[in-house]
């Protein structure tokens, strides 16, 4: 029984210690360097990753292009192509409860805001909640509580149209369900006018 009580007290016995392995991902297609070339051959990251091992310029041949030289996001069925879209910012005010009004603001963040603080920049100076959250197709929204349509297209334009880049015609608000820009040049009225005289 002695000897029984002494090799409990050493222990498991010592072995090789296994390092783990440091995975390294290929950063053109985001998988394991050695998995690039079993990926399918038609799929978007195989033709990239193949086409950098060919050069620099050859990456610049996947790009689709239209006639113009415009960079096309995606092919649709049918040959229809689909351009990339410009960035937008979208105001929009709906009714709650048949009294409340809320505005909502959309698309800073593809400008490169922080909708957190600009959530909070915009609850100061309208003095009202101002949250953000999830929009109906995922992608995150701010709301306030009012309707500061107006007001909310002027802040943006002053707070935030020289740092990131927003200007005027990257503004629209949402009427009668159509989006439509905020800042029109009004040069349709004008040529109306005119023809009256």
């Amino acid at each position: 029984l002695q000897l029984m009580a002494d090799d409990d007290k050493a222990g498991p016995s010592e072995g090789p210690t296994v390092q783990p392995k440091i995975v390294e991902y290929d950063p053109t297609t985001t998988v394991p360097s050695e998995f690039n070339e079993y990926l399918p051959l038609d799929s978007l990251e195989f033709k990239k990753w193949k086409a950098s091992q060919e050069g620099p310029e050859a990456l610049d041949k996947l790009t689709l292009r239209d006639k113009e030289g415009n960079e096309i996001e995606k092919q649709l069925p049918g040959g229809k192509v689909k351009k990339k879209q410009k960035p937008q910012v979208v105001i929009e005010t709906n009714t709650r409860n048949k009294k409340k009004m809320i505005t909502t603001v959309t698309g800073l963040e593809l400008f490169g805001v922080k909708l957190a603080e600009a959530s909070k920049a915009f609850g100061k100076k309208f003095a009202c909640g101002c949250s953000v959250t999830k929009g109906p197709t995922g992608a995150e929204q701010i709301d306030m509580q009012g309707d500061f349509l107006e007001k909310v297209a002027e802040l943006t334009i002053k707070n935030y149209g020289k740092s990131n880049n927003i200007q005027k015609e990257d503004i629209y608000y949402i009427d009668e369900k159509k989006k439509k820009p905020y800042f029109d040049d009004g040069s349709g009225s004008e040529e109306e006018d005119e023809g009256d005289a």
